[in-house]
């Protein structure tokens, strides 16, 4: 998800610094204007594949802007406010959220909301080869089969993903928080060393078909398939 652009508008310097410090370390590219007179000439000139969004704003209120950004584009919009109640939520959907999430949050509930908005937005996966390959490396995605020299394996599902991300890259380094996004779902928080155990799982299963070697270790960095 890395290159992804969030326009976030939050008066509050020191709420604004941490939602945008949150949202750097996984990868997105942050707009965090503080002047709040014109946020739709903000908005046009992030251009943003989401927009945060807060309700007490100096001039015209949250739900306002979110009504007038929403007449002009389809981009996700996450109300992150201090305001809880059902009816301040229910007006937020009126006037064209897409989520709410309220303050003070937990960074990594934020940064799941996000992450499933842009998903459910942005369809990443329709173009997407069904059969990659690498090395010798034969990658079946829709079975999670992965085959070499006429051996095969069947992978899980958390070794599935990280191994087809590795192999559309082409033998270039994956960042771990990358290859942590792609297993982080909105039920299930993957830490680093999560991470770590997943690629030890997939290791041992290439392992079986003499191909555990391919995945190489960038120390500091990453994973890629050499």
């Amino acid at each position: 998800m890395e290159g992804f652009r969030i326009l976030l508008i939050e008066d509050d310097p020191v709420v604004r610094n941490l939602e945008a410090q949150t949202l750097a370390r996984w990868g997105y590219e942050v707009f965090a204007p503080e002047a709040f007179r014109d946020v739709l000439s903000e908005f046009a000139a992030a251009s943003p594949h989401l927009v945060v969004l807060d309700v007490d704003l100096p001039s015209l209120d949250g739900f306002e802007w979110c009504s007038r950004i929403r007449a002009v584009s389809k981009v996700p919009i996450l109300f992150l406010t201090a305001l809880s109640s059902s009816r301040d939520q229910i007006r937020a959907l009126a006037t064209g959220a897409d989520d709410w999430l309220s303050k003070p949050f937990d960074g990594d509930l934020f940064a799941a909301r996000v992450r499933a908005l842009f998903r459910r937005a942005y369809s990443w996966a329709e173009d997407r080869p069904r059969v990659l390959a690498r090395s010798g490396l034969v990658f079946d995605v829709e079975r999670r089969v992965a085959s070499r020299d006429g051996s095969s394996v069947e992978l899980g599902k958390n070794e599935a993903r990280i191994l087809e991300t590795l192999l559309s890259r082409d033998g270039r380094v994956v960042g771990r928080m990358d290859l942590m996004d792609v297993l982080w779902t909105e039920d299930v928080f993957v830490d680093d060393n999560t991470l770590t155990v997943n690629v030890t799982r997939l290791r041992k299963r290439l392992a079986e078909i003499g191909a555990d070697a391919l995945v190489e270790t960038s120390k500091g960095e990453g994973y890629r398939i050499r």
